[in-house]
């Protein structure tokens, strides 16, 4: 990992006010969304930025990966170039498929190529791609430093349950519980069975056989049509006949 991302990443709460160049306005911090992903799913959560640095344009976007995240990958951005810091692991860690892993990815940065960089005042989302601990309740901090190309603001406070917000906090994604479908799971239901309301499952031929129904109602009426047809077909003969005969005596 870079020193000047470890400085601006791993400081205590303590020291942070230092870190702030400028002012912020209130309510416009980095949000996170969604706010909450399935446990032991993969999940896409998007960093949303409203302005830059006390006026300054938004150049680079750093993303500090919560430790219990090993894998995590951002998603390409036009303009951008998307960097992932990796750091080696304690222990490592079993995967499903392939060799253990050694190191997890730390930090991912998103630099604007030149003539990219983002003005103060619009919007920017920067996202990234990992598998959420399956660890229901919890939560995620994603501490966040904003360059500019003037200063920098520094996203990484910690929110405490029951105290005020800080001036610049942190963004947090909690840890949901986990959603049915997901891999090495029974699938869901794709629809191609119903489900009565006794529970039991109905088949899935009732709509065809009510098809069926209905060709036989169309049958009986096509019959019908065609009876009608070669009565009004015989009317038109006879008629056609006797005004031929007519014609003749005339003549």
């Amino acid at each position: 990992m870079k020193t000047r991302h470890r400085l601006a990443l791993g400081l205590s709460t303590a020291g942070l006010a230092g870190l702030v160049l400028g002012a912020v306005p209130a309510g416009a911090h980095i949000h996170a969304e969604p706010h909450e992903v399935p446990a032991g799913a993969s999940s896409i959560v998007s960093f949303t930025t409203g302005h830059g640095c006390d006026g300054s344009p938004t150049n680079e976007i750093r993303i500090r990966i919560p430790e219990p995240i090993v894998s995590a990958s951002p998603q390409w951005m036009a303009g951008w170039d998307a960097e992932k810091t990796m750091e080696a692991l304690d222990e490592p860690v079993e995967q499903a498929h392939g060799d253990p892993l050694t190191e997890r990815v730390a930090e991912i940065t998103f630099t604007a190529q030149p003539g990219n960089e983002l003005p103060d005042g619009q919007r920017g989302v920067y996202t990234i791609t990992f598998t959420a601990p399956d660890t229901p309740g919890e939560s995620l901090v994603f501490p966040v430093v904003q360059g500019c190309v003037e200063g920098e603001s520094a996203w990484i406070e910690e929110t405490v349950e029951g105290e005020d917000e800080p001036e610049m906090p942190a963004p947090i994604v909690t840890i949901g519980e986990a959603s049915g479908g997901g891999h090495g799971e029974e699938p869901a239901d794709d629809g191609d069975t119903a489900t009565a309301d006794d529970g039991e499952e109905a088949p899935a031929t009732t709509e065809a056989a009510s098809d069926d129904d209905g060709d036989d109602s169309d049958d009986g009426g096509s019959d019908g049509m065609a009876i009608a047809a070669l009565a009004l077909g015989a009317v038109g003969l006879a008629t056609g006949g006797a005004a031929l005969a007519q014609t003749r005596r005339k003549d």
